[in-house]
């Protein structure tokens, strides 16, 4: 039998060869086939044999996922990633400010980060410090922040410090092991005795506060820059007849302190990524927030290091602040106040007995518009502080007019508010004009636990 190839005619042994060496080839391409593909497989399971052919950036990939919209900025990139990753803040003061400093550096990759707060979550903390919940209502708000951290990034390392910092060589040993300071409290004896740490330590620090409808924030001791004493030299509140700004005495909108922590994160994660980021700090300079300027909510005024300041200046003599706790407050308080108070129990049996009283109220108005004892006038202390001596006493006698008086004998002036502080102010006044005048020892809270339940107690701001 013959066959036909490119029209040739092929005799039957030579179709019999070419069939016989197709066949070979066929056998031979398969095997090596699959010799290729055992060598591809112990490669694959062995990868010291496989040659380099990714350069990747020494950032793993779950924070390459996490973080990889920040990573591409190109002002931050891959070396501003892994220094923020590198870092260690200490965020001091869980409440409205530390919040959202503490959420938003967490986020953004701080290695380290530590959170100092001795004070428990409450109602009135809720508005504002929106890292905290209902749920952890008397917890801990060192804690209950680690806890809305961790939600957030679980792999973060979190510690919390729950006590007050009151010593400064305490201070000085914690602050010692964190790359930058985030002073987010609202007591003046805590922040200078934070900036005077951080003059020891050699720590930058980054100063927020919010009040109102208004704050500001700073960086000092960075670069040779100035420390919180070079602008501001004394300690506000350090007489007892001067007034402290405070959320709870002046009030402030929730976002307010929200926008100020925000800002003092972006501060902090500009100077924690290295240049050229951390070019655009504020340093030498503080910025300032007015929530009722509607051109110009933000500004920013320069500030600089005093030659002659008591604090990093070349003959730095201050004495180092001592931070108050509530007892030692209470202390003060209690001696400025001996044989000028009147106890709660003691008020609330001359009312029982009929002994009408003048009563004087000396918070804000917005305060007094809550609640008050019935019988109260309102004159705030900002009010009466400024008043001269003869218009005090022409104002006592009109008060004193007012009540109810059959005997026409003089009734006792007692001056309340929240907690017995700033009344016991307007007292000093008033007697330096020479007008009688008692405090009421621990203020209204006092009263209230003397007289309510807590289930009938009125709200009190």
């Amino acid at each position: 039998m013959d066959a036909f190839c490119n029209g040739r005619v092929l005799n039957w042994a030579t179709c019999t060869k070419l069939i016989v060496a197709s066949s070979a080839v066929i056998i031979v391409t398969s095997g090596f086939r699959r010799w290729a593909h055992w060598l591809l497989s112990r490669v694959r399971y062995h990868p010291q044999l496989q040659p380099q052919i990714w350069d990747t950036c020494d950032i793993n990939r779950a924070d390459v996922e996490r973080f990889g919209r920040q990573i591409i900025l190109p002002k931050l990139g891959v070396v501003g990633q892994r220094s923020i990753l590198q870092s260690s803040v200490l965020v001091i003061g869980a409440g409205g400010l530390g919040c959202p400093v503490a959420i938003y550096l967490c986020a953004a990759g701080i290695g380290r980060l530590g959170i100092v707060d001795d004070d428990e979550v409450a109602t009135s903390n809720l508005h504002r410090q929106i890292a905290h919940s209902m749920r952890r209502l008397g917890h801990n708000k060192a804690k209950s922040l680690q806890h809305a951290c961790l939600e957030l990034r679980d792999s973060a390392t979190i510690e919390v410090h729950t006590h007050r910092i009151t010593e400064i060589t305490e201070a000085v040993r914690l602050l010692s092991s964190y790359d930058l300071i985030i002073d987010c409290t609202d007591a003046p004896s805590s922040r200078y005795l934070i900036n005077d740490a951080a003059l020891k330590a050699v720590k930058p620090l980054l100063a927020v506060s919010a009040v109102g409808l208004s704050g500001q924030l700073a960086f000092y001791n960075l670069d040779g820059g100035p420390c919180l004493r070079c602008i501001f030299p004394h300690m506000p509140g350090a007489d007892a007849e001067e007034s402290v700004a405070s959320c709870a005495e002046n009030g402030v909108l929730g976002p307010v302190p929200g926008i100020l922590g925000t800002l003092a994160a972006i501060e902090a994660l500009k100077l924690l990524a290295g240049p050229p980021l951390a070019n655009t700090c504020i340093r030498g300079r503080m910025l300032m927030y007015d929530a009722l300027d509607p051109t110009s909510p933000c500004r920013t005024m320069k500030i600089s290091r005093k030659a002659d300041c008591g604090g990093c200046g070349s003959q730095a003599n201050f004495a180092p602040a001592v931070s108050s706790c509530v007892s030692c407050r209470a202390a003060v308080n209690a001696k400025q106040s001996q044989g000028l108070g009147l106890a709660a129990n003691e008020m609330r049996a001359c009312l029982a007995c009929g002994e009408r009283l003048v009563i004087i109220d000396v918070r804000q108005a917005s305060h007094f518009a809550v609640s008050h004892l019935s019988d109260a006038q309102n004159w705030p202390l900002a009010t009466l502080s400024r008043t001269s001596d003869d218009e005090l006493h022409r104002r006592v006698r009109q008060l004193q007019a007012a009540v109810n008086n059959e005997f026409q004998q003089e009734r006792r002036i007692v001056c309340v508010c929240r907690r017995g502080n700033d009344s016991m102010r307007a007292v000093h006044r008033l007697r330096a004009a020479g007008i009688e005048a008692w405090n009421l020892n621990g203020g209204l809270m006092a009263f209230i636990g003397a007289t309510c339940s807590a289930a009938d107690a009125p709200p009190l701001t």
